[in-house]
């Protein structure tokens, strides 16, 4: 189990947390399609790059709605870079929104562009923003298909226990209210090559404008982790990703910040 090794010793390096720069993430996809390929599976194949991956992670997924009959937003916490991984694949058809970076690295596009549909968002420009707002409303709104739009709406990785309401992107609300489809908030536990991964989805759920989404998004994301049993695994994270949760914070992300 040659990959399966170094896949351990990338994550290893990593400190355990899981989140990998340019070239990091592509010695882990590479190493990720090994171990794959050696449980006897083709990554190739999406259905067995899926059933690989779960099994690699030990994901239990709880209480997950009818994906098939339904069109749901979900709004997950972000513990990891492997995290639109896992959830990316709940679903043949999920547009998941990704840091511009990864969208356009050219080194991870046939990778990509085989297992997932992503939208690259520039998080530090207005006007990218603008056009996920408008096209992630038209993708909804063009036809009435199953299907789902995952954003991260703490911006990055992030502590959701420690997030003030400044970190959190009222983009699920807006798109909810323009493209009237629920948002289903679901907690991840970071994930282990050694202990079960649970990945938790709440009720879907409706907003009206007058509501305070960033609010409800924490509440229940609490109450999702604090349900489960045995307690939910704490997640390791990076220096500058324990330091993002408020604008005092030194790694807050510009995009965030409330205006004066």
């Amino acid at each position: 189990m040659e990959n399966r090794k170094l896949l351990e010793q990338i994550i290893q390096a990593t400190d355990g947390t899981y989140s990998f720069n340019g070239e990091s993430a592509l010695q882990m996809f590479k190493a990720l399609f090994g171990t794959i390929k050696e449980m006897g599976l083709d990554p190739m194949k999406k259905s067995d790059f899926k059933t690989g991956l779960y099994k690699l992670f030990n994901i239990e997924l709880v209480n997950m709605p009818d994906l098939e009959n339904g069109r749901f937003i979900l709004a997950p916490n972000h513990v990891s870079d492997i995290d639109a991984l896992v959830l990316g694949l709940l679903h043949p058809k999920i547009l998941i929104v990704i840091k511009q970076e990864w969208d356009e690295n050219e080194k991870l596009k046939v990778f990509k562009d085989m297992h997932y549909h992503t939208y690259g968002l520039d998080r530090t420009n207005v006007a990218s923003l603008r056009n996920l707002m408008r096209d992630s409303i038209e993708y909804f709104t063009s036809d009435t298909e199953s299907k789902h739009f995952l954003v991260f709406c703490q911006g990055t990785i992030s502590d959701f226990n420690k997030n003030s309401l400044e970190r959190i992107s009222k983009m699920p609300q807006t798109i909810q209210m323009n493209a009237d489809v629920p948002i289903v908030p679901i907690f991840i536990e970071q994930v282990s090559l050694t202990q079960p991964t649970r990945v938790v989805f709440g009720k879907p759920i409706k907003l009206t404008r007058d509501d305070n989404y960033a609010q409800a998004w924490l509440d229940t994301l609490k109450k999702l982790q604090d349900g489960l049993k045995p307690v939910a695994r704490k997640a390791k994270l990076t220096h500058k990703h324990s330091n993002n949760n408020k604008p005092s914070d030194p790694f807050f992300a510009p995009d965030t910040k409330p205006k004066n």
